[in-house]
């Protein structure tokens, strides 16, 4: 923990402030880093011992690498009862999310447990701004979107200030772009199925795409063996988007895995691949208040006022 002195150097509210802002791509702001997961070799004797525990003791200890493999086999895919997928446990740090996103992935909430970054505990002034990619295709919008970032960052300072207002009301004024970390822990099993949701290419936030698969990458850099496991719904056409009616929470043209016999009413006329990601990435921006600076001056150090 640091120490008090610390705390109050660094998370004080500061007086006569401007706030300072790096505007970053939406999607390349997305990071994730797998903080903690199970031995690779345990592990195995795990799911070995899950899948045969009905029949034997400790199958492990006596079954060949192939009847190893096959019991894996038969506990991941679903050919038999899928407990011992509860045993082993990841741990992720996700950040560079917005709020909408973040509110979006603790929607699952069997078998996984969340910490997300606090708005309320220290001030954001200076927190970065989240540009969504189609929001090049539109230069006069896009100038518009960073001046009303700039103007909401500025009103949440300005009432902080006042010491009369608390910053869990202040933050209200904040753009919900700012980009939050979370932490998330869950089972195997939990993880498989938070991948087949937010793996959707129809409807899903794509920040949510981007994690789902860097989750994917970093449990089979570690477990090769499964990489066939982890299945979109869309794939295995479970999806609700897949199903037809306007009802399927479908606000975006069906894509070619989502189509249905007869095309129904959705809110947009363009697929989510065209509105979102058919499009440049945005070029990283730097602020001084509402003034556009450069990296070099934008990082120079401030003397934090006591």
């Amino acid at each position: 923990m640091v120490s008090e002195e610390y705390a109050k150097e660094h998370f004080a509210i500061q007086k006569n402030k401007i706030p300072k802002t790096r505007f970053v791509d939406k999607l390349n702001a997305v990071k994730v880093v797998m903080l903690d997961y199970p031995d690779p070799e345990r592990a195995k004797k795990v799911l070995v011992n899950f899948s045969e525990g009905s029949w034997f003791e400790n199958f492990y200890e006596q079954a060949t690498e192939e009847q190893k493999n096959d019991a894996v086999h038969d506990l991941l895919s679903g050919a038999m009862l899928g407990q011992g997928l509860e045993a082993l446990q990841f741990t992720f740090l996700v950040s560079g999310l917005d709020l909408q996103d973040s509110h979006a992935i603790v929607r699952n909430r069997i078998g996984v447990s969340f910490l997300q970054q606090s708005q309320a505990v220290q001030p954001f002034t200076d927190s970065d701004i989240l540009v969504p990619r189609a929001f090049t295709k539109h230069d006069d919008l896009l100038q518009r979107y960073k001046r009303w970032c700039y103007l909401g960052k500025q009103l949440y300072q300005d009432m902080l200030e006042t010491e009369d207002i608390s910053i869990t009301d202040a933050r209200l004024a904040m753009p919900k772009t700012v980009p939050v970390w979370i932490n998330v822990s869950c089972n195997l099993m939990t993880l498989l199925q938070i991948y087949s949701k937010r793996a959707d290419s129809q409807e899903e936030y794509v920040a949510l795409n981007i994690v789902v698969e860097k989750m994917k990458e970093l449990v089979v850099e570690k477990f090769p063996y499964m990489k066939g496991y982890f299945v979109s719904s869309c794939d295995k056409k479970t999806c609700l988007h897949c199903k037809p009616s306007y009802k399927c929470n479908c606000i975006f043209k069906r894509d070619n895995k989502h189509l249905v016999e007869k095309e129904n009413w959705t809110l947009h006329s363009k697929t989510k691949y065209e509105l979102m990601l058919n499009c440049k990435e945005y070029e990283t921006e730097y602020y001084n208040g509402a003034t556009k600076v450069t990296q070099e001056v934008f990082e120079k150090k401030e003397e934090i006022k006591k």
